[in-house]
């Protein structure tokens, strides 16, 4: 299996390419549904980014959501038939009511991390079984992020997902524009094609150690421990493996990851 060459959204190609991998984290053994926010001004393609892997078959695309409005999909989050929700328009689940989105996002923050169980509430008892989990691909504006990332770091939500903030240098718009007056679209949705079941990959010694310390120095810059951040790498380094067809990672993975973290801070990567 060969990487796909990305040449259809300006400058967005790593992008896509850390989307990619998170599709493919539910399919790693071992290892979490990666999640993603990105984090970018308005007209900076978030949604279509996401749009791109609309007909992979792990993925729900969900324009909105509520904590009840996930009770369709919970049998195939427990069979694992769905691994990842893509929330189009996170900025609509937000502004229900606070006591709405913030149920729904401390429901979203469960199934990401340590799973859901059991759940009884006003419209009756819920149950998860064993704990399923289930990626979230998201994307925010960032004066909307920056105006929650305070409140969502005390509840703990901000270190479910990595963040992918980025902004577009002048060049960069001019080049847009230039596609634009060219007649130039983006591309039609290019689905993955997954395996049936999840893979084992292994991750020799000496790439954990350089992993686990990157994860330390982003856990410094990002004001915490760092443990999820060096979890997400591990993932990362074994999809990237996966999706080259490989069965251990290597020595580019590592670099490949190392490359992609530049955007796992609130720092916005200019493209």
């Amino acid at each position: 299996m060969t990487r796909r060459k990305v040449n259809f959204f300006v400058k967005l190609e790593p992008v896509l390419e850390i989307l990619r991998a998170a599709v493919w984290s539910g399919y790693i053994a071992g290892e979490r549904p990666i999640s993603v926010m990105l984090i970018a001004d308005q007209e900076s393609a978030k949604t279509e980014a996401l749009k791109y892997f609309y007909g992979t078959k792990s993925l729900a695309y969900l324009s909105d959501l509520t904590s009840r409005g996930l009770n369709p999909y919970k049998s195939d989050i427990v069979n694992g038939k769905v691994r990842h929700l893509v929330l189009m328009d996170l900025v609509r689940l937000v502004s229900h009511g606070r006591g709405t989105s913030e149920r729904t996002l401390q429901t979203l923050a469960a199934l990401m991390e340590e799973g859901e169980s059991k759940v009884s509430d006003g419209g009756g008892l819920s149950d998860w079984g064993e704990f399923p989990k289930v990626g979230a691909l998201m994307g925010i504006t960032t004066d909307y992020f920056k105006a929650r990332a305070g409140h969502w770091r005390k509840t703990g939500f901000l270190t479910r997902f990595i963040p992918v903030s980025y902004s577009y240098t002048a060049s960069t718009v001019r080049e847009i524009h230039n596609n634009i007056a060219l007649g130039r679209g983006f591309s039609n949705p290019q689905p993955e094609i997954l395996p049936d079941f999840a893979t084992a990959v292994t991750l020799r010694d000496e790439y954990a150690m350089m992993l686990k310390m990157h994860g330390e120095l982003l856990g410094e810059k990002m004001k915490t421990h760092g443990f999820r951040y060096h979890r997400v790498l591990r993932a990362l380094a074994k999809c990237s493996a996966r999706i080259d067809g490989r069965g251990a990672v290597k020595l580019c993975d590592i670099k490949k990851v190392q490359e992609w973290s530049r955007f796992f801070t609130l720092d916005r990567i200019e493209l």
